[in-house]
């Protein structure tokens, strides 16, 4: 019988031969970088109808490469509108970790350049103070000044993501429709190391390297960098908002001294309340909102009837709000809502009106 050598130096007749791969066997997506996958063929074979011994081969083995994927999006994609004086204003955005491996992420936060802002069709007149960029470090993703204060994302798992915060001040002053654009990009960087920034990663640019982890860059182009490039960025801004202020005055009868407060009427010695109803009608807040109003001729302030920063409700004051005492010093006077009576006019002021929000001034007077 003529007998065929086999590569392993075996021989057989091959009258019935069969080959078995084994091994872990996995697909390339979603195996984690460094991960060695390994397999053996085995053959089977008979000679003159007896089996014989399996022949295995040599286990073929590779190393899982990095596919380096990242991607920033901006919390709520929409502009946060601001007033002029503000601190610590926060743009929020997530990075997210697309890469089979744990890795580092440089973070860069910029303002808009009028060349990018060009390019990106997305102008900015003004500037922001004190710019700054931190990591959400207890994951409420609510910026917490003093507790936020990683400026790099370290050692984040695959599939996993992070809030990162854009933090600056509103400059006092600035032009009308003022918007301020600004720009995070996070650049993948080495993992393995906790509490320390890794070095930014190196695309491979030569084919596979036997036995070693090679990076190559499938992440997406961003608004502000290219495809394949190791890094992802987004936009955000800072827009100024408008403020239009509503003023309503009503005045209602609450007793008088025949009706008591039973359908009164407004005849003399009857108290009467005025509201004055303050709203925001702009996308911005006002700040210092003062109220003056001169008590009529024909009426007497009722003492201690004064009440700042109250609501409505269906476009009727609410019996609420801070009872401000009728001088302007005291500890009532001190803090963010104030109001006082100086013999012919009461006066109030509340610190912040947001937009959209009504807020009111309450006093009676008794007609003389």
């Amino acid at each position: 019988m003529k007998l065929r050598k086999l590569s392993k130096g075996m021989a057989f007749s091959g009258t019935a031969v069969s080959l078995v791969l084994s091994g872990a066997v996995h697909a390339a997506a979603g195996t984690t970088a460094g991960t060695t996958v390994s397999n053996t063929a085995s053959v089977a074979y008979t000679i003159g109808g007896a089996a014989q011994t399996p022949v295995s081969s040599n286990a073929a083995t590779f190393l899982v490469d990095r596919k380096v994927n990242v991607t920033v999006a901006q919390v709520g994609g929409t502009a946060t509108v601001v007033s002029f004086g503000e601190t610590d204003r926060v743009i929020a955005f997530t990075v997210t970790n697309n890469t089979n491996a744990t890795q580092d992420f440089k973070l860069v936060g910029v303002q808009q350049l009028s060349l990018v802002a060009t390019l990106l069709g997305h102008s900015d007149n003004y500037a922001v103070d004190n710019f700054r960029v931190f990591v959400d470090a207890n994951g409420n993703n609510v910026y917490d000044a003093g507790t936020d204060t990683a400026t790099y994302i370290d050692e984040l798992a695959p599939d996993q993501s992070k809030t990162v915060f854009i933090v600056a001040d509103i400059p006092s002053t600035g032009p009308s429709d003022a918007v301020a654009g600004v720009v995070l990009t996070a650049i993948t960087a080495a993992g393995g190391t906790g509490g320390s920034l890794g070095a930014d990663l190196i695309a491979t640019t030569l084919g596979d390297t036997a036995n070693a982890i090679d990076n190559v860059f499938a992440d997406a182009a961003g608004a502000a960098d290219l495809v394949r490039d190791g890094k992802s960025s987004a936009l955000g801004e800072y827009d100024i908002g408008s403020t239009a202020i509503d003023v309503t005055k009503i005045a209602t009868t609450i007793s008088d001294p025949i009706n008591g407060s039973l359908l009164p009427k407004a005849i003399p010695g009857a108290v009467v309340e005025y509201c004055i109803q303050i709203k925001n009608t702009g996308s911005g807040s006002a700040t210092d909102v003062a109220v003056t109003d001169n008590i009529p001729a024909n009426a007497t302030y009722v003492a201690g009837s004064l009440f700042v920063n109250g609501t409505t409700l269906l476009g009727v004051c609410s019996n609420d709000g801070n009872n401000e005492d009728d001088d302007a010093t005291g500890a009532d006077d001190s803090d963010t809502i104030t109001g006082s009576f100086d013999g012919t006019k009461i006066a109030s002021k509340i610190s912040t009106l947001a937009a959209g929000a009504t807020r009111t001034t309450r006093f009676r007077v008794t007609l003389n």
